[in-house]
């Protein structure tokens, strides 16, 4: 076990040649921030996120810069600055609750974003008023030798797929591993909790906290009892972390940390969908050009949701159904049919016979049937109805234009829904194999992503 979290260590820890690149840059945009202080209402700038705290994973050396202002300075004046300093900076203006500026310094991103100065416990303006009391809260409590702890648990949470809050894995961001480590002491420490957890599993460090919502795992925010900093963990997520710390603690492998991506050939894709003697079915369509990730993911879970309704209402069941996109130009959504009805007639269970109006009206409605009606063994009245039975092919497509007919996603996926989707079914779908090798090889492995 020690010899893994070493070589894990050599691996995920910062050089010091990476070090040093980002303190560089750090002093660079503090000296260019503070020389315009005078053209801004800004008071003070800081450095927030992992880096300034050094937890951060090689590699990932982003840098965020705060600029703080004073409470009394209006959102619309700050929001106005920000549009300036966007074009002083020579960076791109983004916006999230706020604008703020993102730019690249020596091919590091860097991120400046507007905050407003606050006291821990105060009720924030925007969620990037907190971050620099996060920032001030881990300095504090976290020791030198728990931050490689937290880089620990950092790749083991991305090993198995559940680090990052974004929409699109719903896990854990690196506010929260911190928070872990401060509250466990160690990885292994928090694995072993972790590996006990129930749903709903509550953890307050400062013992001040006032967070009322249910979710799987709560986590009050030290800097604001009010906030549970693991609202973005979703059950999925919660579980696989429960089971990878079950399994690693009996049978630890650098497999945790560093996972192989699956990659069936298409002739073993065939071979499996064959064998299953399951229908895949397949739609997609393109990227919404200049959508945000978290926008898009959002809305293409809703519509995996919806196409699976969809279908299991035209009498199919479907096994398995997942979305994924690569954020630039593909959005795939398969489903795994099976078990699907041939029957062209179906049963329809009236009221029993002493039911007096709605028995009549049963009978009235049933009277011309081909098929019926007729009395079962508990006295109620039965009739037949045919049903028109469709491809799975042509229900599909009928699935994905009542979505967009209904307009039922947000307006990015349904954009690039009404411009145009392809639908296809069996080994059809394997025509779309290249746009994503992996996510079609786990999809019909569903194998943890430690197996691999």
């Amino acid at each position: 076990m020690e010899e893994i979290l070493r070589r894990v260590l050599e691996r995920v820890r910062p050089s010091e040649e990476e070090r040093k690149r980002i303190e560089r840059i750090m002093e660079r945009v503090r000296r260019t921030l503070e020389g315009m202080k005078g053209e801004f209402s800004y008071e003070e700038v800081v450095f927030a996120g992992s880096s300034a705290r050094d937890t951060n994973l090689r590699g990932s050396s982003d840098v965020d810069a705060f600029i703080l202002y004073p409470k009394g300075v209006s959102l619309e004046r700050i929001e106005e600055e920000v549009k300036r300093l966007s074009e002083k900076l020579g960076g791109e203006l983004r916006y999230a609750q706020h604008p703020y500026v993102s730019l690249e310094v020596d091919g590091v991103d860097v991120e400046v974003v507007p905050a407003y100065r606050m006291r821990p416990g105060e009720r924030v303006v925007s969620a990037t008023d907190r971050t620099p009391l996060h920032n001030e809260y881990v300095r504090r409590r976290l020791k030198d030798h728990q931050k490689d702890q937290v880089r620990l648990l950092k790749a083991f949470l991305k090993g198995i797929g559940v680090y990052g809050a974004e929409v699109k894995v719903e896990g854990f961001s690196g506010y929260l591993c911190e928070l872990l480590i401060i509250h466990y002491g160690d990885f292994l420490s928090t694995l072993r909790a972790a590996a006990r957890w129930k749903w709903g599993e509550y953890i307050d460090i400062e013992g001040h906290g006032e967070v009322k919502e249910r979710r799987p795992l709560v986590v009050v925010d030290p800097v604001d009892p009010h906030r549970n900093v693991a609202h973005t963990v979703s059950k999925r997520s919660m579980a696989t972390f429960i089971v990878a710390a079950r399994y690693f603690l009996t049978r630890p492998s650098l497999k945790f940390f560093f996972p192989e991506e699956p990659r069936l050939a298409p002739s073993t894709l065939r071979k499996i969908i064959t064998e299953r003697r399951s229908r895949p079915v397949l739609v997609y369509t393109k990227y919404p050009p200049g959508s945000a990730p978290d926008n898009v993911w959002g809305q293409l879970k809703r519509f995996v949701k919806l196409l699976r309704r969809k279908m299991e209402e035209k009498d199919n069941l479907v096994l398995q159904a997942e979305g994924w996109t690569d954020e630039r130009e593909h959005v795939l959504v398969l489903l795994e049919v099976v078990g699907r009805y041939t029957a062209r007639i179906h049963l329809r269970e009236g009221p029993p016979v002493t039911d007096l109006e709605h028995s009549s009206r049963f009978l009235e409605r049933h009277e011309n049937d081909r098929f019926g009606p007729y009395i079962n063994e508990e006295g109620r009245l039965v009739a037949f109805y045919e049903v028109d039975q469709k491809s799975l092919l042509v229900e599909a497509m009928e699935s994905v234009e009542e979505i967009v007919k209904g307009k039922s996603v947000g307006k990015d996926l349904l954009s690039s829904l009404e411009k145009g989707f392809q639908v296809v079914e069996g080994i059809g779908i394997l025509r779309y194999y290249d746009v994503s090798p992996s996510f079609f090889s786990h999809f019909f492995l569903r194998k943890f992503p430690w197996e691999y």
